[in-house]
């Protein structure tokens, strides 16, 4: 589950001779995130102490200097790109927030036009494509009207493409109408743990708020919101790990290829995990997939001088697929421009 929210960060330990909107003031507050909120800090930093104070040491004469973006932003960066994780979006400059919360801003619908906006199409008699460019909850209903709509014709069709290219993530619920058609049998989840600070604490709480959830979604949070609070800063447990099975495994379509590339990322890697655990699907592309996977829930955070960064809350224990990615089982060759019909191709010729 990955969601967007706004919290705020108060800058612990400020220097002295930061003011309050300097770049100093947000380097310090960058570092207190970090410190205090983000799940992977410990392990990434144990053994690397020594390496980690001499780039802080290297970067402070450099926020001290100036407040201009093009000088502040490009250190403030270089600090947390010593955590490689390509969760970790920023930090960047903003404008000062709106009077209007963000989630008021947001379109209650995407427009027909949007180029993100997710479609179905029938390529032949026996072949439908399902194209998702993004798992943004502003889509979740798009993707489930559009499944029921289809549903009939999907049940009649014997092969399915799930066209995923490009998709940076998202909302693990916006593919919720999607994965039964999929299904082939038992399916291993793996655990999730949260950080409870009280700064995530805060944002769970936020979070399971938020209209886009689903009542599975809201439910799990507010069960361990009360577990979060009795055991701030530690790791809890937001869901362990798990086997699905569901009551039907659906007679079509009976062969599935998911299209990836090296832009499926976040919740789009979930989808193909659970995905390619059936035996009807396989997983196809020409590369391996993104590989921003074992620190999730997003946090959006303000830092002093109205820069923005987002940071994970949780992590999947034991996971290693950041910048490693996920490999298809079968390799499109690079120089076949025609990914769906290569996929259809080989639909309609394998056993």
């Amino acid at each position: 589950m990955v969601a967007f929210t706004v919290a705020a960060c108060v800058p612990r330990g400020s220097s002295a001779q930061a003011a309050p909107s300097s770049c100093a003031a947000a380097f310090d507050s960058l570092q207190s995130l970090f410190r205090h909120d983000y799940p992977g800090y410990r392990d990434k930093v144990a053994g690397h102490e020594t390496e980690l104070a001499a780039l802080t040491d290297s970067l402070r004469p450099t926020v001290l200097s100036s407040d201009d973006h093009q000088i502040c932003i490009p250190a403030l960066k270089r600090w947390a790109q010593f955590f490689r994780d390509p969760h970790v979006i920023g930090p960047w400059q903003a404008a000062p927030p709106q009077p209007h919360s963000e989630a008021s801003l947001k379109p209650a619908a995407p427009p027909a036009d949007d180029p993100d906006r997710p479609w179905l199409r029938v390529l032949d008699d026996s072949t439908a494509l399902v194209r998702l460019p993004s798992l943004d909850s502003l889509y979740r209903p798009v993707i489930d009207s559009m499944v029921a709509a289809s549903s009939t014709r999907l049940h009649a069709t014997p092969y399915l493409i799930v066209d995923v290219r490009g998709n940076p993530g998202g909302y693990t619920g916006s593919y919720d109408s999607i994965t039964p058609l999929l299904y082939g049998g038992p399916v291993q989840f793996d655990g999730v743990d949260v950080w409870a600070s009280p700064a995530n604490i805060a944002h769970y709480r936020t979070l399971a708020a938020n209209k886009f959830l689903s009542d599975t979604d809201r439910a799990l949070i507010n069960a361990r919101l009360p577990i979060m609070e009795r055991h701030v800063n530690q790791f809890v447990q937001l869901q362990p790990a798990r086997t699905v099975r569901r009551d039907t495994i659906f007679p079509m379509p009976r062969k599935v290829v998911i299209l990836v590339d090296s832009l499926c990322a976040s919740s789009c890697e979930d989808f193909v995990l659970e995905a390619r655990q059936s035996s009807k699907v396989v997983l196809m592309g020409s590369s391996h997939t993104k590989g921003v996977h074992d620190y999730g829930e997003l946090r959006f955070v303000w830092l002093p001088g109205w820069r923005r960064v987002s940071v994970p809350t949780s992590r999947v224990p034991g996971a290693h697929l950041d910048n490693v990615g996920i490999a298809p089982a079968v390799f499109i060759p690079v120089s076949d421009t025609g990914a769906v019909e290569y996929a259809r191709r080989y639909l309609h010729h394998m056993p």
